[in-house]
């Protein structure tokens, strides 16, 4: 199990929210409440196809188990299913 692997997926999901959003990555740790930061729906299908497209997964958003309330939330449940699917981002070499 990498240590490294997970600050990478928070690093890079850190990256593509506030890209994708248009907000100061500064204001993403990990506790903050996505709807504090003022997420434009819009922006918010496009983070999570991003973010899908990044891993090889599928988040899913009516699910009760996954819930995207805090930055957290989303980067927890992206592990998870990286675990699950045992995906690696398509942008990472190996070392």
């Amino acid at each position: 199990m990498h240590g490294k692997r997970m600050s990478d997926v928070e690093s890079k999901i850190r990256e593509i929210i506030a890209k994708e959003a248009q907000i100061d990555a500064s204001k993403l740790t990990l506790d903050a409440n996505l709807a504090d930061l003022d997420i434009e729906s819009i922006d918010l299908v496009s983070i999570i196809y991003n973010i899908e497209e990044e891993y090889d997964i599928y988040i899913p958003q009516d699910d009760e188990q996954f819930k995207l309330e805090t930055f957290r939330d989303v980067v927890d449940g992206v592990n998870e299913l990286i675990a699950k699917k045992g995906a690696e981002p398509s942008s990472s070499a190996a070392s």
